[in-house]
């Protein structure tokens, strides 16, 4: 059995709009492409063996490495949640991005 690398959870299988939200990843290991191969894998599985329309997460604003990821495999920034998270004592805020089926369908190919 293979090294467990890092984790993602999904919502949304049964979402009535068809929209599949990450709500978490998490890889053990940062820098080393790990977070870019398994968002390419979910967004594979999830395009081409369900009807999932679209593709959505938010991510800390502060976070470039993590937008970086997500823009790199084709999701798109769709605003700011100004100040929409209490992180203790201080509110932060959360930018919204997705990718949509035929914006990812446009991606592959050749």
């Amino acid at each position: 059995m293979g090294v467990k690398i890092g984790y993602m959870i999904l919502s949304g299988l049964k979402d009535p709009n068809k929209a599949l939200c990450v709500k978490r990843i998490t890889m053990k290991a940062k820098g080393r492409g790990y977070g870019k191969e398994a968002m390419e894998a979910m967004m594979k599985w999830a395009f081409e063996n369900t009807v999932t329309h679209r593709i959505w997460l938010d991510v800390k604003d502060f976070n470039r490495r993590a937008q970086h990821v997500y823009e790199s495999v084709g999701f798109r920034r769709e605003g700011t949640l100004r100040e929409s998270y209490l992180n203790g004592d201080v509110f932060e805020s959360l930018i919204v991005m997705s990718i949509l089926r035929h914006e990812y369908k446009t991606e592959q190919l050749p």
